[in-house]
């Protein structure tokens, strides 16, 4: 793992511009299809777009049994869950509160990241960072969002989930650093399309839903873009720059969002919003400066043999 550089800013923030141009899409689609259609109609064209990749790259399948529950994980913790719960709390909290919601998620990774990995402690620097980061956000959305906490409780809480559920998945998606990233997004995104195909078939029933243009093309958008090239590019900065860099991109999406609306619907935005952009972009910018790092020596780093996190990925082999 190395320290970000120019390429990695970059790719942080054209994952949160896909991530951040998929709402308007997915309300294009939850207005033709039901959430769960559209949750499982995306990682079904996400998988697609991936084994294709695959195919022409020729890439090799993740290797090894903590390979494979890393993939079964983080396709259930890091698609399937959250893709539910999110469209189940959208159904009734403003988008606003959610984006608040959601910035948990650095939070929650880069504590857990101290406790369950040896190269990702927390620093001076991602504390300013996730407190920056956070600020951006309520000031992105408005103060007055907040007063919104509690009132649905049930809705929020789900979105909450989600949001520990992405942080978890991040963490375990370590565990597939040294695998091949085409393959292994590919997997991933499978195991996610059967999870949640089954359920979109046979409770919403999809066949007796009128055909729609506009929500099949939003559809499949959101499983080229936004889920499989996504999931390619997370799995490539986690190998880079470390999982508590990559969620970093939770406080970019809604900003990013703002500026979507201004390039594809004329919305122009408000000073707030720009002030907002540039807080957030500090707070990433500092989470990545070291505050008198101390020098790592050899007898710590010989004693360092795996990640932490792996062998509770390792499923258990009946041996002693």
């Amino acid at each position: 793992m190395t320290r970000p550089g120019i390429r990695e800013f970059a790719l942080l923030f054209l994952l949160a511009l896909m991530w951040g141009s998929s709402f308007t899409f997915i309300k294009i689609g939850v207005h033709a299809y039901s959430p769960l259609v559209v949750a499982a109609g995306r990682l079904s064209v996400a998988a697609l777009v991936l084994w294709a990749f695959a195919f022409i790259r020729k890439s090799d399948l993740p290797k090894g049994r903590r390979a494979w529950w890393s993939t079964f994980f983080v396709a259930l913790l890091g698609n399937a869950i959250p893709f539910f719960l999110i469209s189940y709390g959208e159904t009734e909290i403003d988008a606003g509160l959610a984006a608040i919601l959601m910035s948990v998620v650095p939070l929650t990774t880069v504590a857990l990241a101290h406790f369950v990995t040896h190269d990702e402690k927390l620093s001076t620097g991602k504390a300013l960072g996730v407190v920056l980061g956070t600020i951006g956000v309520i000031v992105l959305v408005g103060p007055e969002t907040l007063t919104g906490l509690g009132g649905q409780l049930v809705f929020q809480l789900a979105v909450l989930i989600a949001a520990v559920c992405y942080a978890i998945s991040s963490l375990v998606a370590r565990n597939l650093r040294d695998q091949p990233r085409v393959g292994s997004a590919a997997v991933i995104l499978t195991f996610a399309a059967l999870m949640l195909s089954p359920f979109a078939l046979f409770v919403d029933q999809p066949w007796n839903m009128g055909w729609d243009i506009d929500g099949a093309l939003s559809i499949l958008y959101l499983g080229i873009f936004p889920t499989g090239i996504a999931m390619f590019l997370i799995l490539y900065l986690i190998a880079r720059a470390g999982a508590s860099f990559v969620v970093f991109n939770n406080y970019l999406v809604p900003a990013v969002g703002v500026m979507v609306g201004f390039l594809v619907l004329q919305e122009v935005p408000q000073p707030t919003s720009v002030i907002a952009l540039g807080v957030i972009l500090a707070g990433i910018a500092v989470s990545q400066i070291r505050f008198g790092r101390k020098t790592v020596r050899d007898k710590d780093v010989a004693e360092i043999e795996c990640d932490p996190v792996a062998p509770i990925m390792t499923a258990p082999d009946g041996k002693k």
